[in-house]
């Protein structure tokens, strides 16, 4: 008896369904920075306690709330602000060079009045720096260093108001703040260059208001 010959047939193996979720790529959900900015009424309340200036910490104050409300610049952007990379548009608009996050280079607009609080403040503590914003004399010897993006952070700390969310103030609560006044009043591109954001899409999703007040038609009485 000869042997049986046993012939196979390549098989379609079916691959079982993965147990795991598939990883999506998430964009920020919609409206994540409401909250985290101030009201307009503590914004207006700190415009007008830095108003008048009499000491050099409240120059200081002033012009640091000055150049935060305008610009909407990080901490650590803010304190690397110099003179020496100051330019201008075609327009005449005062601009600077500053150093973004991840180490890339943007410009910002320095409105007319504010490089002159700068060069005010500068003048007034009797001080020619190249840097912005300034520490106040040391003890020691009296010299005044570039103000660091941790005393930068104490400062606005101690002006001791609170966001719309009831947290303590911080740098990022006055970009916040500026993002989305300038989002709600000329949309996200401009917005994207303001903030120095990679995708205008990442910027509408952070400032979009995942609300809206009807209450002027929606009122029955």
């Amino acid at each position: 008896m000869e042997n049986a010959r046993v012939i196979q047939f390549p098989s379609e193996r079916v691959s079982k369904p993965s147990l795991k979720p598939h990883r999506i790529d998430s964009e920020p959900s919609l409206g994540q920075m409401v909250g985290k900015g101030l009201t307009d009424a503590t914004m207006r309340e700190l415009a007008m306690k830095f108003a008048n200036p009499k000491t050099e910490k409240d120059l200081r104050n002033r012009l640091i709330f000055l150049l935060a409300s305008s610009t909407g610049l990080r901490a650590k952007e803010l304190v690397g602000l110099r003179f020496s990379n100051v330019t201008h548009s075609p327009e005449g608009d005062i601009l600077v060079k500053y150093r973004k996050k991840g180490g890339k280079f943007g410009y910002t607009v320095i409105l007319k009045h504010v490089f002159e609080e700068i060069s005010n403040y500068q003048s007034k503590i009797g001080e020619k720096s190249d840097f912005f914003l300034l520490s106040l004399p040391k003890r020691k010897n009296g010299k005044r260093s570039p103000l660091s993006t941790r005393g930068l952070q104490w400062i606005v700390n101690s002006w001791n108001v609170t966001t719309a969310s009831g947290k303590l103030i911080h740098p990022h609560a006055l970009r916040h703040t500026v993002a989305q006044k300038t989002f709600d009043h000329f949309g996200s591109i401009a917005t994207q260059k303001l903030l120095g954001h990679s995708s205008a899409n990442t910027t509408s999703n952070y400032y979009t208001r995942p609300y809206f007040n009807a209450g002027s038609v929606l009122n029955w009485g």
